[in-house]
């Protein structure tokens, strides 16, 4: 599966591009030469283009959910347990999302600082906090819960994290080793 695939924000653009791969997929053609590595292929294709489907459908619903001021203030109340004394709204921030499919979407979403550290002669200051919308849907990391959990999952059960990252890929989910 590519890298990543960026989110169109268009259901019916998707769900065409999928009826479109999958139809061509369908055809029988060469049926002489069909066996099961053809057979795999093909159905390997398809699994392939419904979790882009399934990605691109539940980066609409990231996107829709975090245009919710009603949702975004809610977020805001319900992590103040994991705002330290001096945690301070700061603005906006771009993250990255990587769910199902390895569909990827960048959403601005309200930020806020936990703290600033001092900078010195070589460094600039330096703002750690986090996205209170991420954190209440459980994504800090970037990635939809589902997506951390099939990655916690496969890493349990492959013997390796190199062999969790294969299966992972399988699904459509392409990180870094580093990252899992």
């Amino acid at each position: 599966m590519k890298n990543n695939i960026y989110c169109n924000f268009d259901l019916s653009k998707s769900a065409s591009h999928f009826q479109e791969k999958v139809t061509k997929i369908l055809e029988l053609t060469n049926i002489p030469e069909w066996n099961g590595q053809t057979f795999k292929l093909r159905e390997k294709e398809i699994r392939e283009s419904a979790l882009i489907l399934a990605g691109q459908c539940i980066a609409l619903l990231l996107h829709n959910l975090s245009k919710s001021q009603e949702l975004l203030h809610k977020t805001m109340q319900q992590t103040q347990g994991w705002w330290h004394n001096k945690t301070r709204k700061h603005g906006c921030k771009r993250r990255q999302i990587l769910r199902v499919g390895n569909v990827a979407v960048t959403l601005k979403l309200p930020y806020v600082v936990e703290r600033q550290t001092q900078p010195n002669k070589n460094k600039k200051s330096t703002h750690v906090g986090f996205c209170p919308f991420l954190r209440y849907l459980g994504m800090s990391e970037g990635l939809t819960p589902g997506v951390l959990s099939t990655i916690a999952r496969y890493g349990a059960i492959a013997g390796s994290f190199e062999a969790a990252r294969t299966t992972l890929i399988d699904w459509g989910i392409n990180i870094s080793l580093k990252r899992i």
